[in-house]
Formats: C-alpha cells, sequence, structure tokens
C-alpha cells in the first residue's frame, strides 16, 4: 500500500491488537451493568446499527434525536466518512470513495449533483431520516446504475413513523441552540391519517454566526442559514393499491470562502454570496397486499439541485455563475415469490441535463440519458446459505458540452453470498463488476471558458468490487471483520496546456483495506468500536485531499460509541468518539502528512414520566475542545491551502415536544 513501509505496517498491526483487546475488555465491563426490562412507556435505547461494517444491504436506521448535520447519522458506521465540517462543504465517501462514484437517492429519487468541487454534493436534513441504506462496494442490480462503489439510499419519515397503532393526528415542535456557532434552530411538524389518506408537512431553519475552532480563532464564512421542508401525501385503498407524492426543498444560503471548501488558497481568502438549492418530488405507486406473482412498484421522481454564485461587481468575472443540474427519472419493477426465492425485476431510467451561466458566453448545456433493465434474485436454497444474486443492463448515451455523442451498452452481474457455519456466525462475500457508463461533467467547469473538447476516444468507467468478512453474536457480545477491495478505471481526467482543456480517461482509482468492530448490547445499554485501515490510490500513489470526484485518503480511523439508558426515570447518557491515527506520505510524495486527532461528544437525555412526549437533551460536542482538521476534509495534504477547521468545544442544548 502506497505510503507505509515495512516497519508503518508492524506497528500497524501491533496498534490494532492492541486496540480490539482494549475495546473488548471494555464492551465486558458494561455488560456486567444490565437492568431490569423496560415498562411498555419507559425510554430505551433507540434502534442501534450493530454493524458498523456495511454489507449488502445493511440499513443504518436514525435514531429519533436531534442531528446537527449527516455526519451524526454515520458515527457509528467506520466504512462511511463525512469530510467538511459544514453542510454546504460536505461530502460523503464509502471506504474512501467520494459519492458521486455511488447511486445516492432520496427516497428513491436519484441524485447527480456534481455541480461544483468546492461545494457539497448533496444538501441534506438529517432530522427527518428515517433509515440509510448503505452498500459498501457490492451492490445489488436494483440499486440502480452507476454503482460504482455502491450505493447510498436515505428514506425519510413517514406518518406511520411518528403516530402509533390507535393515533390519527399529531404534531410537534422542536427548538435547540449551539453555543460556538450561536446557531439557533426552530423546527415543527404535523401529520394525520384517516380513511386511507395521509398527510405529513415538515419544516425547519438554522441561524448561526461563524463558529470558532479550538484554538479559538474565528472561521470565516462558516455562519449558518438553511431552510428545510418536506410534505408528503398518499393514498391506500381498501384493496390495498397505494399511491404516494411527496416534495423537499431545501436552501443553503450565506456568505462563504470563494472556495467554500478551503477557508484560503494560495494566501487570497476571498468570500462571496454562495446559495446552493434542492428540489426533490417523488410520485410512486405500490400495494399493500402483495400476491405471489403481483408485488409492483413504479416512481417517477424529479430532482433540481443549483448553485448561485452572482458576481459582485456584476459581468463575468471567472468564479462567478449560475449552474443547475436536473433530473428526471422513472422506476418500474415487480417482485416475484418463486421456489427459488423472491425475484426483483424491472427497469429504470434517467435524464440528467446540466448547464451554467458564466454570465459572458452562452449558456453551456450537457445532457446523460440511461435506460436500465435488471433482475436480482435473494434466495436461502438451505437454512444456512443465504444468497443475493443479480444482472442488469445498460445503455447509456452522453451528448457532451462540445456537442459529441457517445453511446455505451454495458452488464453488471453481482453475487454475494452468506452462510451461518456455526451458532452465532456468519461467513460472508459479495462480487460486483460494474458498468458506469460516462458521467457528466461536473457542472461548473464551464464557468470559465468555452469548454474545448471531449476526446473521441472516451471510454465509459467500470468497476470490480470485492469483500469477504464474518459476523459472531454470543449472549449480546459481536465481533465482525471484513476485507474489501474496489477498482475504478476510465475516471475522469482533464488534459490542460495553451488553449486546451480536454476530457480524457484518466488512470484508475483503487481502495482496499480491511474493518473491524466488536461490542455489546441488551436492551438498555450498548457500546462498540470499530477500526478501519483503509488505503485510496490513484495511479498506484496514494490519494491526497484534493482529488475531487474521486476519493480521500482514510488511513486508521477508530470509532467509539456507548450509550446507557434507566429507562423507569427516562434517562439516557452516552457517547462517541473518533480517533483517527496520523497518516504519512512517501517523502517524494509533495503532500504534506495528515495530523492524527481525537474528538469526544457526550450526550444526556431526558424524557419525564409524566409526559413521554417531551424530550430534553444536553450535548458537549469536541468536548476536549481539540483543533483540528478531519480525515475527509479537502485540502488539508496541500501545503498551498488553508483548510476549513472543524468546530472547537460546543454546547448544544435542545427540547422537543409532540402533541
Amino acid at each position: 500500500m502506497g505510503g507505509w513501509n515495512m516497519k508503518n505496517k508492524i506497528s500497524a498491526a501491533s496498534a490494532v491488537s492492541i486496540r480490539l483487546a482494549v475495546l473488548l475488555a471494555a464492551a465486558g465491563s458494561v455488560r456486567a451493568e444490565t437492568g431490569k426490562p423496560a415498562a411498555d412507556d419507559a425510554v430505551v435505547l433507540g434502534t442501534v446499527n450493530v454493524s458498523g461494517v456495511a454489507a449488502p444491504d445493511d440499513v443504518i436506521e436514525v435514531e429519533d434525536t436531534p442531528s446537527t448535520s449527516i455526519k451524526d447519522v454515520f458515527e457509528k458506521n467506520v466504512s462511511v466518512g463525512v469530510g467538511g465540517p459544514t453542510a454546504f462543504s460536505q461530502r460523503v465517501f464509502v471506504n474512501g470513495i467520494e459519492e458521486t462514484n455511488l447511486n445516492v437517492q432520496i427516497d428513491g429519487a436519484r441524485q447527480a449533483n456534481n455541480l461544483w468541487h468546492h461545494n457539497t454534493n448533496l444538501l441534506i436534513d438529517p432530522n427527518m431520516l428515517k433509515s440509510v441504506g448503505v452498500d459498501a462496494g457490492v451492490a445489488a442490480a436494483d440499486a440502480g446504475p452507476g454503482t460504482l462503489g455502491g450505493s447510498l439510499r436515505y428514506e425519510t419519515r413517514d406518518v406511520d413513523d411518528f403516530l402509533p397503532a390507535g393515533r390519527n393526528f399529531g404534531a410537534f415542535l422542536g427548538g435547540s441552540f449551539a453555543s460556538n456557532l450561536s446557531a439557533f434552530t426552530e423546527s415543527g411538524a404535523a401529520y394525520a391519517r384517516g380513511h386511507g389518506f395521509e398527510a405529513l408537512g415538515y419544516a425547519s431553519h438554522i441561524e448561526g454566526k461563524d463558529y470558532d475552532a479550538g484554538d479559538g480563532e474565528r472561521v470565516r464564512g462558516t455562519g449558518a442559514n438553511q431552510i428545510s421542508a418536506l410534505g408528503k401525501v398518499a393514498y391506500t385503498s381498501e384493496g390495498g393499491h397505494r399511491i404516494e407524492a411527496s416534495g423537499q426543498h431545501m436552501v443553503d444560503d450565506g456568505i462563504r470562502p470563494f472556495r467554500a471548501n478551503f477557508s484560503s488558497a494560495r494566501g487570497q481568502a476571498i468570500y462571496s454570496e454562495n446559495t446552493f438549492k434542492r428540489t426533490t418530488a417523488n410520485l410512486k405507486y405500490s400495494t399493500r397486499m402483495p400476491g405471489e406473482l403481483y408485488d409492483p412498484e413504479i416512481r417517477f421522481y424529479y430532482n433540481d439541485t443549483s448553485l448561485s454564485r452572482p458576481s459582485p461587481t456584476g459581468g463575468f468575472r471567472p468564479g462567478y455563475f449560475n449552474s443547475a443540474i436536473e433530473s428526471f427519472g422513472m422506476t418500474a419493477l415487480n417482485r416475484f415469490r418463486t421456489p427459488l426465492g423472491e425475484l426483483t425485476a424491472g427497469i429504470d431510467y434517467y435524464n440528467d441535463r446540466a448547464t451554467t451561466d458564466n454570465f459572458r458566453d452562452a449558456v453551456f448545456v450537457e445532457t446523460s440519458t440511461n435506460l436500465g433493465g435488471f433482475a436480482q434474485l435473494r434466495s436461502r436454497p438451505l437454512d444456512w446459505v443465504t444468497l443475493s444474486t443479480g444482472l442488469r443492463i445498460d445503455s447509456q448515451e452522453l451528448e457532451s458540452v462540445d456537442r459529441k455523442r457517445f453511446e455505451n451498452t454495458g452488464a453488471s452481474p453481482n453475487v454475494s453470498l452468506s452462510l451461518a457455519v456455526a451458532p452465532g456466525l456468519t461467513l460472508k462475500g459479495g462480487y460486483a463488476y460494474v458498468f458506469g457508463g460516462i458521467p457528466l461533467s461536473e457542472a461548473a467547469l464551464f464557468h470559465t471558458m468555452p469548454y474545448s473538447s471531449y476526446s473521441d476516444d472516451l471510454d465509459p468507467m467500470r468497476s470490480t468490487n470485492a469483500k469477504v468478512g464474518l459476523n459472531y453474536t454470543i449472549d449480546g457480545f459481536w465481533v465482525e471483520g471484513e476485507v474489501f477491495s474496489t477498482r475504478i478505471q476510465n475516471t475522469p481526467m482533464y488534459e490542460e496546456g495553451p488553449g486546451v482543456f480536454k476530457r480524457i480517461n484518466g488512470p484508475a482509482l483503487k481502495t482496499e483495506g480491511f474493518n473491524l468492530g466488536a461490542g455489546y448490547q441488551i436492551e438498555n445499554a450498548e457500546f462498540g468500536a470499530h477500526y478501519t485501515q483503509t488505503e485510496v490510490e490513484f495511479d498506484r500513489s496514494p490519494l491526497d485531499t484534493t482529488a475531487f470526484y474521486l476519493g480521500s485518503p482514510v488511513g486508521e480511523i477508530i470509532k467509539l460509541h456507548g450509550a446507557y439508558a434507566w429507562p423507569e426515570a427516562g434517562v439516557k447518557v452516552g457517547m462517541t468518539s473518533e480517533i483517527a491515527m496520523q497518516y504519512e506520505y512517501p517523502r517524494d510524495s509533495g503532500f504534506l502528512d495528515l495530523a492524527g486527532y481525537q474528538t469526544y461528544n457526550v450526550f444526556a437525555q431526558w424524557q419525564p414520566s409524566f409526559y413521554r412526549g417531551l424530550t430534553v437533551r444536553a450535548e458537549v460536542n469536541n468536548l476536549t475542545n481539540t483543533d483540528y482538521v478531519d480525515r475527509y476534509t479537502a485540502g488539508s495534504s496541500a501545503s498551498f491551502i488553508v483548510p476549513l477547521k472543524n468546530p472547537g468545544r460546543s454546547f448544544l442544548v435542545s427540547t422537543r415536544i409532540e402533541f
């Protein structure tokens, strides 16, 4: 692995052994503190994902507690990292692979958001998330097209997630204050159901000032100003036919660094208006009364993501533009219960259109369409064998900004196998070969110049993914491990020179490593520890922190979490921690080593017995006031960049009342 000599490998292996021994011992100490079973109305721990190593169809259930960013959602999953301390700069990485190389969906609506490499790909409100499905590397055929490095599937809450059986309407109001950001958040929702109809409306607003890093320095351009809205309506007939419609709208608007994910570059600290918007609409048909051969799902969706950076003096200036990516898509599938297992078969389609206005020339346009067909069989041929295998065929067409037309067709087979070889012990493995087509160029690349050309022999992206691992559980204890590898070919690259800016095929991107996890869980207590050693290489060299749309260096990272609840008192306390080891580049790489860091967050939550609809929560984030840049944040390996530091210690108080 690039950047690691034999001494590094030996010391890393020793460190892993020591850390796991300590973590398992700590888990054993938690086991002794068992509590009595909770009463029906008592507060217990939220649904806990005990699989920090993401497997095919691994689902992270999002706990019903306030979240300040999408990073909170993945704090127990070591396969997933989030770079960028602010909502407008955050990007998600799976095993070090950046999310534009994954199929990313929100409520089934595919997202295509590669607007500008200095901004977030996906603006999302974590407080309305129900779950996130993670396919790290190996993804099923029905996960959608373009799963080069896997998939992420975000699902928002429905009316049934808020209303228990016997209740037909309700509402909640929430508010919070974060001291470091001086940020106030207000949120509220109302929901109802009856006579087959359902309706839900939600809105939130957060506004705050620039935060201070751990060294007390004010990080300019980080003030929060975000609006989120979600609406859903549905109708289910007596025959089980169900129609759902939903719409989401999010806006982040503020004065940001000229390059939103850097504090400064080459000594220049420039700030400008930056407005990022996302609108997603969904229409879905399904049935609540499926038959052996009839269980359809038909979905239409529309997604519009835009970034506005107006020139403060008007007219053309490099770096100022209006860019947008509009997507329209559909999926139609049916699930068949066969003697071999459940077979999901169907088709999907999308049309993406990227536009950029640089306030000087004509608007630049690029389009991509894809029609795919897929089939995935999930079966249990033996009591101790679980098999999932499938195939999809995609036909993609790209009309580039220089009006070239590229047409490609490819197949994407996959297989995953799970073997219950002994009580509590499961072995698992998977492989996928993926056709990824030719993705849209970054929309904002068109903002400074008329785009020169695309290479005539541009080839589609393809990837190979493999993983093998095990899970073992006994009496509440669990241990898991996984080895993985992903290799993506024909990455986007640009040939630059005097009067030349040409898109060409780039070298291969590769990530490989292993993830380990251990912990203990009972009804009112849980503890978990996860460790990854991941190396990401581009053209057989370690990846740097400005490899936009490719990935991020990872190295060694540990994530810890634990919580304990006193059900009768309605009290729950807990902690999370992220520990990153120093990452060393080869001496001749020209990159700066990435410093290690340790961060700790603690919380206490109370739901009084006299009214379980009231929740009061207090948190201390970055308890030790560590001055650091997290591992996945851009720019920390470049000497000419001052990256965005993470916030220092912050006290957060929140409350929520349900009616």
